[in-house]
This record gives structure tokens, C-alpha cells and sequence, in this order.
């Protein structure tokens, strides 16, 4: 018996050894800290290395001016050739303050993580910029003759949001976390009748309609929210989400 142990112990410890994983430093997917980085990047530019006169030339340039449609004022004069093709997308990636771009990257990393999981790369970046223009759409369609520019990634946010209404709250407990991105879909009608998915859509709305107020400064940085970006950005993202959603999926009713 001594002899069977003595044979089996080389075997044993010249047996290789499985490398010991450890966890990612950042449990996201790489398309978010890449969206992230991008913000940042932009805006860290614009705020430190630009003077006065080259930052007012990007915000004119990139951020979306829905007056400039239709309008000869000054400031349109003064844009880039084409400037009207980019900066429904582009404005997204300018922000008003620091803070206006932390709490987009806040929303961006909870909501985009499992969107983009869900998704991979390339559809969920075609599904983000979607979001952004649905956001300049329905923001040119409420202020069309307005000759001031918005920015901010809150068109992009809000698309993932109303995207992650579609499957992050179908769970048996009906709760946000833990968010199974192959959760199946959830109907239009069956994510209305949940009840998660209603108080979660009421408190965004309602908190959109607030910051019509005062309060839209403190949130923004100093200057009015674009909330009626939100909503088309949100209504995008639910209702469109299917176009886009690769996962098998039981027959919405």
C-alpha cells in the first residue's frame, strides 16, 4: 500500500497547478470605461488646456443648436459647414461642469453595464448614439427656434435607462438587482404592470419635470436641464430596445 502511495506522489505534485484568477479591477464592460474615458477626456480638454475663445468655438461647433435649423442669427453664421449633421451626436459628449459629468457617468456606468453585456460593442454604441439623437429630436421638436446650445450624455443615459426597464426589473423578485443581462424581454404591457418598472418611470419622469425649476442649475452645472431630451432619449430606449435585443426571447404578448 505504501509502495501504491510511493508511485503516486510524483504523479501528484508534478501535476500542473491552475493559475489563481482574481477578479477584475473594474467589473464593467470595456465599451463603458471607454465611453467614460471619452467624457472625461473631452471635457477635461475643453476646461483646462482650452482658453475662453476655442472652447466658445467647440460649443458652437458640437454642441446642438436646434434654432441654428432654421435661423441667420450670428452664432449660426459663426458654425463649422455641416455642423447641423454632427451635433445631434456630438453633443453628448460635452458637459456643462464636472459634476454634470460625474452624475452622467454614475448613470452611465449603472444602467450601460448590463445593457452593454446584453448588447456587446458595436450593437450597444449604434443603440447609445440612437438614444442621443432621439434626445436632440424630441428637444428641436420642443424648442425649435432656440439659439442656445445643449449638451450633456443625458440623451444616452436616459436610453439605457428606459432600454434596462425592458429586462433588468423581469426577474421573480421584480427588483433591479442583481441585473441578469440575459434576462428575458419583458412586453411593453408586462413591463407597465410591473410594479418596479412603474415607480422606477414615474420617479423618472417626475424628477425631469423638477428640474424645469431651480433646481435644473444645481443638477447641470449653472444652466437649465434638457429634460426634454431625457424623455425622447427614455422613450427610445424602451420601446426601441427590441430592435435591438439579441437574446432568444419567449413571444411578447
Amino acid at each position: 500500500m505504501e509502495d501504491g502511495i510511493d508511485q503516486q506522489w510524483p504523479e501528484e505534485a508534478e501535476r500542473p497547478r491552475r493559475p489563481v484568477r482574481h477578479p477584475p479591477a473594474f467589473n464593467v464592460p470595456g465599451v463603458i470605461l471607454a465611453l467614460v474615458v471619452a467624457f472625461a477626456a473631452v471635457h477635461a480638454l475643453r476646461t483646462l488646456l482650452l482658453g475662453d475663445v476655442a472652447n466658445t468655438r467647440v460649443l458652437v461647433d458640437f454642441a446642438f443648436i436646434p434654432g441654428c435649423y432654421g435661423s441667420l442669427d450670428a452664432v449660426c453664421r459663426f458654425r463649422a459647414a455641416g455642423a447641423g449633421i454632427w451635433t445631434p451626436l456630438t453633443y453628448a459628449f460635452l458637459h456643462g461642469s464636472w459634476t454634470h459629468f460625474g452624475v452622467n457617468a454614475i448613470w452611465l456606468l449603472a444602467f450601460g453595464t448590463p445593457v452593454a453585456r446584453r448588447f456587446g460593442p458595436p450593437r450597444f454604441l449604434l443603440f447609445s448614439a440612437l438614444g442621443a439623437v432621439a434626445g436632440a429630436a424630441v428637444f428641436y421638436f420642443m424648442n425649435p427656434a432656440l439659439v442656445a446650445p445643449m449638451i450633456g450624455a443625458s440623451g444616452i443615459v436616459s436610453a439605457l435607462m428606459g432600454g434596462a426597464c425592458r429586462f433588468a426589473f423581469s426577474g421573480p423578485a421584480g427588483g433591479l438587482m442583481p441585473m441578469n443581462p440575459r434576462q428575458p424581454r419583458a412586453s411593453v404591457r408586462e413591463a407597465l404592470t410591473n410594479r418596479t418598472v412603474l415607480i422606477f418611470i414615474i420617479v423618472f419622469f417626475a424628477s425631469n419635470l423638477a428640474l424645469i425649476g431651480s433646481l435644473g442649475g444645481l443638477v447641470a452645472g449653472g444652466s437649465d436641464v434638457a429634460w426634454q431630451a431625457h424623455l425622447g432619449g427614455f422613450a427610445f430606449g424602451f420601446f426601441g430596445f427590441p430592435l435591438f435585443d439579441p437574446v432568444t426571447l419567449r413571444q411578447e404578448r
